[in-house]
């Protein structure tokens, strides 16, 4: 069973975190851009030229492993800050950045973010603990797409990347991943199939819905106790 808490993942809006002043400080610094779904925000390896404050849409995560796979890494949503690592260390890209759906961005060139930083040092450190965070759920997401039983394993994936992306989770709604099926395959580590008859055995037991790139937790606490390798409660209709 997940160690994530709803504390955690609520954390992770990083700029609902910062101040009024800190947040147009960066306004200041940076000018709104809207990438059509599909749309590639930056590429990994290449400069990192700028950071991104995602204010609404969809943003996908994925990196390429050296067998030349595209891998999934995670979605971010409104109120995530997205490409900020690179600027801050000077290195390529080390993922590619992706519009799921129509995207609007605060984009901040690296020179004029570095500068706000060093005025608004509070800023970077709400940065940096987002991104201890995402460590954090992002090993544990290793951790999960690794047991034996599977309509287990892909209950406890789902359930970790919920815990990324929907900041009220203990409110008990549905949530809602931005992810086909390809994509969910790569995180749970399983062909597409052995994927496909995971997510009919999950909609059997009434816990998700499915629909193009997209699939609904419709039951956040029976997928919790299948996560944790127990018999699910009976779902309302």
């Amino acid at each position: 069973m997940t160690g994530s808490s709803a504390a955690e993942n609520g954390s992770l809006g990083t700029w609902r975190r910062l101040t009024p002043a800190e947040q147009s400080a960066l306004r200041r610094a940076g000018h709104v851009k809207v990438w059509r779904p599909g749309q590639i925000l930056a590429l990994q390896g290449s400069p990192p030229t700028s950071m991104f404050v995602v204010l609404h849409g969809w943003v996908k995560i994925s990196a390429t492993n050296y067998r030349g796979e595209d891998a999934p890494l995670a979605a971010r949503g409104p109120a995530e800050i997205v490409g900020e690592l690179a600027p801050i260390s000077g290195l390529p890209r080390s993922a590619t950045m992706s519009a799921i759906d129509e995207v609007h961005t605060l984009v901040v060139p690296r020179d004029k973010f570095l500068g706000v930083l060093r005025e608004q040092p509070r800023i970077a450190e709400e940065i940096f603990r987002t991104a201890a965070i995402r460590l954090q759920q992002s090993d544990r997401l290793r951790l999960e797409s690794g047991g034996p039983d599977f309509p287990q394993r892909l209950a406890a994936v789902l359930l970790e990347l919920a815990l990324q992306h929907a900041v009220d989770w203990t409110a008990g709604k549905q949530v809602d991943l931005r992810f086909n099926q390809g994509e969910l395959a790569g995180f749970a580590r399983v062909s597409r199939s052995t994927l496909i008859r995971g997510l009919d055995e999950l909609r059997r037991l009434g816990v998700v819905r499915t629909a193009r790139q997209r699939v609904t937790i419709t039951s956040p606490r029976a997928l919790r106790e299948l996560a944790a390798g127990r018999p699910p409660p009976a779902v309302e209709a």
